[in-house]
């Protein structure tokens, strides 16, 4: 009988929790196969099915039915999902403190992997430990490059970080120059010798302790024997490799994603990872068909980018089919720009909130440089996502997490200063969280500063925070940021917690914060502006969803991507019809796609810029050819 089979056939415990065996029961059939599968599973899921939902029941279901001397391992993309996660599970009534590791890749990889079981392998993480910045990174990079004999080129290091996880992987890598090696192999040298550790040696030094040392495999499998994690389809072939590495190790394995959803590509992400264990025959596969965000029409027009039936249908319950607009700009940008502008007017005239309505563009150039300055010249209030000064890190978590809960107030409770109001979560931001949680966040950081005063429990943490956090006459999110971040910074003692982080973005946190301007509660949070419409990429859309969806910019050239007289090679067709095909599916009632036959090509050292005759995107035709009644 395989570890799997045993995983299947055992018996579950006939006692759940109240909330959580309510929650189960409310579930679609295929959200509570999911969650109570006994075994390995690849949970595939679509746009909108509610994966968040399923996924927090399964993680739930697991902590309830296995021993309460041993745990589940939650892995995210960001901090903010990881906290989501934990907060859903304490409203279904479950509080598994340290059970739970409910955290990032390479938080993981750090914490649960390399800090305590590095010393079995005799490579322990130096005391004086720094997470370098970008910068840094770079600049270790070019001298790696230099001292190898390999073009100092920036264009150069996205190659070298592809390379480095596919030898951490064990994958083919014959095709790369031998100066390639060598400087990967020399980076890895140069962050030893700075007692430093980047995001990436996070995952590939884990990965190599544990298929080092069999004891942290089993110590780490006794503490953790299922490991749930999400958005797998943009996992790497190093965290793939980690997995299966647990997997074999006697790890239970669930894996959420969907292969239509690809977004690091550029980084070594493929859906075929995904795809690979859903096709084992020790996983049961399922698919989550229900898209409870769009109607029928923006299901369908999915399904005419993707080019494939995944059987997706809205929920029955779902009264209108939503609306699918295509339109052309007669012009170059300026002109997509000037369209979005009057759509834009459209639709806020017919009360549409400005928060509910989204501006999407895959990447940076003369497009968005238009759309910013017509939507301004509009006087459209615009959430310029990427312009935003919030930093990131350990301490700009902590404190985007004390701003959530600054606006929530006391839990349970409303989010808004007027308690009949109804509930209206700010795009972005994530749920509150308990003072607790914040005070063991806050504890972690101190220790991590070298500030160990026997005084600072989590209770005493705890009611420091609540005499700020909790206090009456709150900010709302459009309120300015600036008194309450003094104060919070203070509170926080966040001076010393930059100067004395081991993670570079802490500190380059005291320099971005020290002049916060008209930085809102909101964007502090972490969240959209109040009453501003957003301006972000397709990447960063990632995840939400707006009534209103505005594409710009669908033209041959820019989407997908490519030089004049020089065809896009099928895997850049690819990776831009799913990038493509995320940015349509955020749409919950209404997709305005904008395409035109006309281009810039920016100024380059060596032509100035210039416009460019083409057609409308490919992806476009692919719709309207399925939808031959979509309004024009």
């Amino acid at each position: 009988m395989t570890a799997t089979d045993k995983q299947t056939t055992a018996t579950a415990p006939t006692l759940l929790p109240p909330a959580l065996a309510a929650e189960l029961g409310a579930l679609h059939t295929d959200q509570r196969a999911a969650a109570t599968h006994r075994g390995n599973i690849a949970l595939l899921a679509g746009p909108g099915a509610g994966k968040t939902r399923a996924l927090v029941a399964r993680v739930g279901y697991l902590l309830a039915t296995t021993s309460r001397h041993r745990g589940v391992a939650a892995l995210t993309y960001t901090e903010t999902a990881a906290h989501e996660t934990t907060v859903r599970l304490h409203r279904l009534g479950m509080h598994p403190g340290r059970r739970l590791s409910s955290t990032t890749v390479h938080a993981f990889c750090l914490h649960h992997i390399l800090r305590p079981y590095g010393r079995l392998i005799g490579d322990p993480l130096p005391d004086n430990l720094t997470i370098p910045d970008t910068s840094a990174c770079r600049q270790l990079w070019d001298t790696a490059a230099y001292e190898s004999g390999l073009d100092v080129n920036p264009n150069n290091r996205t190659t070298l970080e592809r390379l480095r996880r596919l030898i951490a992987a064990r994958e083919t890598i014959a095709d790369y120059p031998s100066q390639y090696l060598r400087t990967v192999h020399r980076y890895e040298q140069l962050l030893r010798d700075h007692d430093t550790l980047d995001f990436e040696a996070m995952t590939t030094r884990a990965l190599d302790l544990l298929r080092e040392s069999r004891t942290a495999r089993e110590q780490l499998v006794a503490r953790f024997p299922h490991l749930v994690v999400d958005e797998y389809q943009d996992l790497g072939p190093v965290l793939h490799a980690l997995v299966l590495t647990l997997l074999d190790a006697g790890m239970g394995i669930t894996a959420v994603g969907d292969p239509d959803q690809v977004l690091y590509a550029y980084q070594g992400a493929s859906p075929r990872y995904l795809t690979q264990l859903s096709d084992r025959t020790d996983f049961r596969k399922l698919r989550l068909r229900v898209n409870y965000r769009s109607g029928s029409a923006l299901v369908a027009a999915g399904h005419a980018v993707l080019g494939k039936d995944r059987g997706y249908h809205a929920a029955p319950d779902r009264d209108d089919a939503g609306t699918l607009t295509i339109l052309h700009a007669d012009g170059d940008e300026d002109a997509h720009a000037a369209l979005t502008v009057e759509v834009l007017n459209n639709r806020l005239a017919t009360g549409t909130p400005p928060e509910d309505i989204a501006v999407l563009y895959r990447s940076k150039g003369p497009l968005l440089d238009a759309l910013t300055a017509a939507i301004q010249a509009a006087q459209i209030p615009l959430d310029i996502e990427k312009q935003r000064r919030r930093p990131s890190g350990p301490l700009a978590d902590l404190i985007a997490a004390c701003a959530t809960r600054r606006l929530t107030g006391p839990l349970p409770g409303p989010d808004t200063t007027d308690p009949a109001a109804p509930r209206r979560k700010t795009s972005g931001i994530a749920p509150a969280r308990t003072l607790r949680e914040l005070a063991a966040t806050w504890h972690g950081q101190l220790q991590l500063a070298h500030h160990n005063d026997p005084a600072d429990t989590h209770r005493s943490l705890s009611r420091r925070l609540a005499s700020l956090l909790d206090a009456p006459d709150r900010e709302t999110p459009s309120h300015q940021a600036g008194t309450f971040l003094a104060a919070l910074w203070d509170a926080l003692q966040a001076t010393h917690l930059a100067d004395h982080s081991p993670d570079q973005r802490d500190r380059d946190t005291a320099q971005a914060l020290a002049d916060p301007g008209d930085l809102t509660m909101a964007e502090l949070a972490g969240g959209q502006i109040p009453g501003h419409t957003a301006l972000t990429t397709y990447h960063s859309a990632k995840g939400r969803e707006f009534r209103i969806v505005i594409l710009p910019g669908l033209v041959e050239g820019l989407l997908p991507r490519h030089y004049p007289g020089k065809p896009p090679t099928f895997k850049e067709v690819t990776d831009a019809r799913r990038s493509f095909y995320v940015a349509l599916t955020r749409a919950k009632d209404e997709a305005v796609l904008i395409g035109g036959d006309r281009y810039t090509i920016p100024a380059n050292r060596w032509y100035p810029a210039r416009t460019r005759d083409t057609k409308r995107s490919q992806f476009v035709d692919e719709v309207e050819a399925q939808l031959p009644d979509t309004p024009s």
